[in-house]
């Protein structure tokens, strides 16, 4: 009796090997229906006419039951995924089996051997194996992506190396990382995590660079980083656990927005340096402030949440459960139109009308789409992603503008109630054009709500 079995990956020049022999053939189609939580579901059928309904449980023990044509036909128009054909070659070796899978249609290309044994030691032993080796690219009895349920519902199996990838960012200088792009044909659980390791290497240069010496550019740079990379946590929220999902978005997040006081006052700072008329008080203000804010920005770099932030989602890149073997691609395309039908739909709303408050939650809305765009515009296509974002900055760069605005004049109006110097006149360095920028958001307002978004 066979015990032992294994599962490989052949090349097609299995067929040298196997004309030596000759192999009982048999042709089989098969496919997945709507299950349970608790059991799977798939149809079989024996070419020509032998029809099976396999019930799979959580345990991997299978009810098979004969079921008609009819049944059978009918089950097959509500199938899930795609339908596995293949055919099957079986060869009786020295007592052992081993069967050759040729798979078809959607799946052609993909060649699998399941060799059967009595013991570890016959498997050990067998002359069968050895002659095999040339033709074996992987032993994948542990490898998900090539049992049926997996051929039936994701995409075609690629191979790559995944540690190679994370060892070429490695390579990369750390300023050039910006130019980094994940490869395209990459599982979107491998595609992120890749993303999301060149994002936590970024933080931890600027971060350093930020402690050495205080520069706007510096801190522009980490705040788009730490925003990015809690849009893409937001983003693909099912592919890492909630747990470390609450935990780093809530200190990303918190992060971007106390850095933001200090980018501000960088900015203020170098307006008053070109204004004429911006008194030598203010100028001097800000600096001393600037002086306080960048302290208490150095301590948050430095503190022990922010140093456990970047460990924890170093290790949950490592993690690899929830791997679905849906291809980035389809993923990304999937992702994008999604949140553009979101984007149409808030459009629609300020048809009715619109306040502060719509207006910021279409920022955050633009701003997060646009971060995706920007980390994925070579997979969504560069065409398309260029189309995308000029039509998005017809709103976004004045709704940007208006918001700066707004929190600028928040910002100075806070310093002149705390300031000692009670004339402090912040007037020079207050935005001047607020009613241009409304008239500019209305006019976009209406220029995209007759807009369609195409992926």
């Amino acid at each position: 009796m066979n015990n032992i079995q294994r599962k490989f990956l052949v090349s097609s020049d299995i067929w040298r090997w196997l004309k030596k022999y000759t192999p009982s053939t048999q042709k089989t189609e098969q496919f997945y229906t709507v299950s349970n939580a608790d059991k799977s579901c798939y149809y079989h059928k024996h070419f020509p006419d032998t029809y099976t309904k396999v019930m799979v449980n959580n345990h991997g023990h299978k009810e098979i039951s004969s079921v008609s044509k009819e049944e059978y036909t009918s089950q097959r128009k509500n199938h899930l995924g795609r339908v596995i054909v293949k055919t099957s070659h079986t060869v009786m070796i020295d007592g052992s089996t081993s069967v050759i899978e040729k798979y078809l249609k959607k799946l052609e290309g993909l060649y699998i051997l399941i060799a059967y044994f009595q013991d570890e030691k016959t498997f050990r032993n067998s002359e069968t194996v050895q002659e095999l080796q040339p033709f074996v690219l992987k032993e994948i009895d542990q490898d998900d992506k090539y049992n049926d349920h997996a051929l039936a519902l994701y995409v075609k199996p690629m191979e790559y190396n995944l540690q190679k990838f994370f060892e070429k960012i490695d390579a990369f200088e750390s300023p050039n990382l910006f130019f980094w792009q994940v490869p395209q044909r990459v599982y979107v659980r491998d595609g992120v995590s890749l993303v999301l390791y060149r994002n936590i290497r970024l933080i931890n240069y600027y971060k350093m660079n930020f402690q050495k010496k205080h520069f706007s550019a510096t801190l522009h740079r980490l705040r788009v980083l730490l925003r990015r990379t809690a849009t893409l946590l937001e983003t693909f929220s099912d592919l890492f656990s909630q747990n470390v999902q609450r935990f780093c978005i809530d200190l990303l997040q918190r992060y971007y927005e106390e850095t933001k006081v200090l980018r501000y006052l960088y900015f203020l700072n170098e307006l008053c340096a070109t204004r004429e008329d911006a008194k030598l008080t203010l100028y001097s203000e800000l600096k001393s402030l600037i002086t306080q804010e960048e302290k208490t920005v150095t301590q948050m770099l430095l503190s022990q949440p922010f140093r456990q932030m970047t460990n924890i989602l170093t290790r949950e890149i490592e993690v690899q459960k929830n791997q679905t073997y849906t291809s980035l691609k389809r993923e990304i395309k999937n992702v994008v139109r999604e949140r553009l039908g979101r984007f149409e739909m808030l459009l629609g709303k300020t048809k009715e009308g619109y306040d502060d408050e719509v207006l910021e939650e279409l920022y955050i809305f633009i701003d997060s789409l646009q971060t995706l765009i920007e980390d994925f515009f070579h997979i969504i296509g560069e065409k398309e992603s260029r189309i995308i974002v000029e039509e998005l900055n017809i709103l976004f760069k004045p709704l940007r503008e208006y918001r700066n605005c707004k929190e600028r004049a928040g910002i100075l109006n806070d310093i002149k109630v705390k300031s000692e110097t009670k004339t402090l006149d912040i007037n020079p360095l207050l935005c001047e054009h607020e009613e241009v920028l409304k008239d500019k958001i209305e006019h976009a307002l209406k220029l995209l709500r007759a807009s369609k978004f195409y992926v």
